[in-house]
């Protein structure tokens, strides 16, 4: 990071003009080596302009809401060049239109921590921060990830992982339970009652809210399936009942997530055979298996409707949304 006041405004000015300096914000300024792919230089950037805040303020800002999320490392989709404040009195000025202030007199000291130097709102308080503030489709993604930071849970160790997991999903239901009736209360019990630090990704979170959000029942992350090709998990899945041989009601539904950015995996010829080779494993099963990429999460609708291929038509017909994870009023 550099500064305009530590260089000098006419050298900074001549660094940006020469394409040796990319600007942050005004008198806030990288150097251009920031990474080739979209997704990586959006988060340089937006982590810069929090730090580029944090410095050039006069006072020790403590940095909340999406962009405390951003520093401690929780999935934080594409936004504005915003850098959140949390202060203990109501601003007295209109903000700028890079900086968004909180008001928020009940943050406490043991609510901030210290995250590579910055002042940052604790994950508690992140995770209860965005789920009152944010959109339930944009705040779950941010609240599982920092469920997972919290427990930490292992797919192989689902025993241990519950509990912790239980445990840490509580603690984020008190403190929601705690603020009575004020806004948001009732779209932030439901993005706790429904995070799960099982999802691997933000794409994952997002299909499993489509599926919730809709009606379907709340299905189960890294699903468990024995096959005769070995034990494999799905990213999501639901279950009827036993084993179902071909040509007979499907036992369950699993769905797919193949993240094409910053959570995919490496992938080649021998890994995609691989992976037909586990899916093919899974579908003899008896489960149906519905993959989708980043492309289908933008067609909420078809993504659902293909969702609740393979489920019994019954319980199809008396799906009704959730009124509390589909929008803020």
């Amino acid at each position: 990071m550099v500064l305009s006041r530590e260089i000098g405004y006419g050298t900074a000015r001549a660094a940006h003009r020469a394409g040796e300096l990319v600007r942050v914000r005004r008198g806030a300024y990288l150097h251009d080596d920031l990474p080739a792919q979209p997704w990586a230089r959006r988060e340089v950037v937006a982590l810069a302009h929090c730090v580029a805040v944090a410095r050039q303020l006069p006072s020790r800002p403590v940095l909340s809401h999406e962009s405390a999320a951003l520093i401690h490392g929780a999935w934080v989709g594409p936004t504005a060049a915003i850098t959140h404040l949390a202060v203990s009195a109501p601003p007295h000025k209109p903000d700028v239109a890079d900086i968004r202030r909180h008001h928020a007199p009940d943050l406490t000291d043991d609510e901030i921590t210290v995250v590579n130097r910055l002042r940052v709102t604790t994950l508690e308080r992140t995770a209860l921060d965005c789920a009152l503030s944010l959109p339930p489709r944009r705040a779950l993604p941010i609240v599982d990830s920092i469920l997972r930071m919290l427990a930490r849970p292992n797919r192989f160790e689902r025993e241990r992982s519950e509990v912790a997991m239980s445990a840490a999903r509580e603690g984020l239901r008190t403190r929601v339970a705690d603020l009575g009736r004020r806004a948001g209360v009732i779209h932030a019990r439901a993005v706790m009652e429904h995070a799960d630090g099982f999802s691997e990704s933000p794409g994952e979170t997002d299909l499993r809210w489509i599926a919730v959000s809709r009606g379907l029942p709340r299905p189960v992350l890294q699903l468990r399936v024995a096959t005769d090709e070995g034990v494999f998990y799905t990213d999501i899945g639901w279950e009827f009942g036993g084993a179902s041989p071909r040509g007979v009601a499907p036992r369950g539904v699993a769905a797919e997530f193949d993240g094409a950015g910053k959570y995919a995996e490496t992938s080649g010829p021998g890994s995609l055979f691989a992976e037909k080779q586990r899916e093919d494993a899974i579908r003899a099963t008896g489960l149906i298996v519905h993959r989708y990429v980043d492309r289908h999460l933008r067609d909420v609708d078809a993504v659902f409707a293909r969702l609740c291929r393979g489920f019994p038509q019954s319980l199809v017909d008396g799906l009704r949304p959730v009124a509390a994870l589909m929008h803020l009023p």
